[in-house]
């Protein structure tokens, strides 16, 4: 691998498709919540559609790593996102009906989730090097940041002034993904070599390795993942009873964060990614504070600003240790498709733990005051990331 920060033009091509996929999730994902909601104003029901995403993910990484194995990690990104197609058209053509079949369309989606993120995990591995994947992640995170806040921005718009706003975003959707399926024609093919087996991987995320260590992070993480990635937005669109509302509070807070990816993106140095980890871990707690003031858009507002600030300087240099130590030698290179599925198995079984403990919040309350306990536990979860990953980094904090 050249010993460079810059970017090829693969690395590039990987990043667009990446945020034309990212684009098309921002228009829906939140909004299938919210719609979700609309028909049935219950927590329950979105905790256990977002419960069964993250069950049919780690099985479906484990489907993938076989295929990529097989045929090749390209294919297995075309596969998530052909899935994630027919999750929007099955959603289309159910209507209100969508909510009966939350459990089925939460596998179907976490299918595609699983199938698209194992290939594209992989092609990250094999397109960067230990010398570009910081500057790789902030890019990727700064394109993540305009395309969650250009997109829901959008479909607010659009739900708010046209009847069949909801029907007109998922067929856009739709189109968008045809496009990511496009651009993924030009990057080139790759086959990994050997058969796919997991028993050299866990015997390594067993022992006191760099790699136990890292699944421990990986896991904690998840937690926090399980809960933060439906219930902020879900708690804005009811505090707001508004579409609009919620694409505005996106587009600004995105904002924010793709100021801060591109800072963390250009500063960070592998010998301070311990400090960046432990800054982000611990201000992340901190900016659910507002919350245990009441529960209302300008403490949620307080909360989105903080997060998007914040929220890069912890993932991108674990994002970035994580994969530095599956690259460490040739054999653990080798296996790089199996290390990456028992990384998604670690990082899933932590989101279930979160979604579950959603679910057991709501059943005894569903205050503001609940609501913000349960965010900073979750919160306080990147804490023990920081306490694993440090026994992996070059540089000790």
């Amino acid at each position: 691998m050249e010993q460079t920060a810059k970017l090829d033009s693969q690395s590039k091509l990987l990043l667009l498709m990446n945020t034309l996929y990212l684009s098309s999730i921002g228009l829906s994902n939140t909004l299938v919540n919210v719609y979700l909601w609309k028909v049935r104003s219950d927590y329950a029901t979105i905790g256990r559609f977002n419960l069964f995403i993250f069950m049919a993910s780690p099985f479906t990484f484990w489907l993938a790593g076989h295929m990529v194995k097989k045929v090749d990690r390209v294919f297995s990104i075309r596969l998530g996102v052909f899935i994630m197609a027919a999750f929007y058209l099955l959603v289309l053509f159910l209507g209100e009906s969508s909510v009966r079949y939350t459990s089925y369309l939460g596998l179907l989606l976490g299918m595609g989730t699983g199938f698209y993120w194992l290939g594209y995990y992989v092609l990250y591995f094999e397109i960067t090097s230990p010398f570009n994947r910081d500057t790789f992640n902030g890019m990727n995170g700064f394109l993540l940041s305009l395309a969650s806040g250009v997109a829901p921005f959008v479909a607010g718009w659009l739900v708010t002034r046209q009847a069949n706003g909801y029907r007109m975003i998922f067929t856009l959707s739709l189109c968008i993904f045809l496009l990511a399926v496009l651009v993924s024609f030009f990057i080139r093919s790759r086959k990994a070599d050997g058969q796919f087996t997991m028993t050299k991987v866990w015997k390594d995320t067993v022992a006191r390795s760099r790699w136990h260590y890292v699944m421990f992070a990986c896991f904690f993480w998840g937690i926090r993942e399980g809960v933060v990635v439906f219930l902020i937005s879900l708690l804005v669109y009811i505090t707001s009873s508004s579409e609009f509302t919620l694409g505005v509070y996106a587009f600004f807070t995105s904002a924010i964060s793709l100021l801060s990816y591109y800072m963390v993106g250009k500063w960070i140095q592998p010998s301070k990614r311990g400090a960046y980890i432990l800054l982000g871990g611990v201000m992340l707690c901190i900016v659910v504070l507002p919350l245990f003031g009441g529960l209302s858009f300008t403490t949620l507002l307080l909360l989105g600003i903080g997060s998007a600030l914040f929220y890069p300087f912890f993932t991108v240099p674990v994002m970035s240790s994580t994969f530095d130590v599956i690259g460490e030698n040739m054999d653990k290179a080798r296996q790089r498709v199996e290390y990456i599925v028992i990384r998604e198995f670690a990082f899933s079984l932590g989101r279930l733990i979160g979604a579950s403990l959603f679910l057991v919040c709501i059943s005894f309350s569903q205050t503001s005051l609940a609501f913000a306990y349960l965010l900073i536990a979750v919160n306080a979860m990147l804490l023990f990331c920081w306490f694993f990953m440090r026994k992996v980094l070059p540089a000790n904090v």
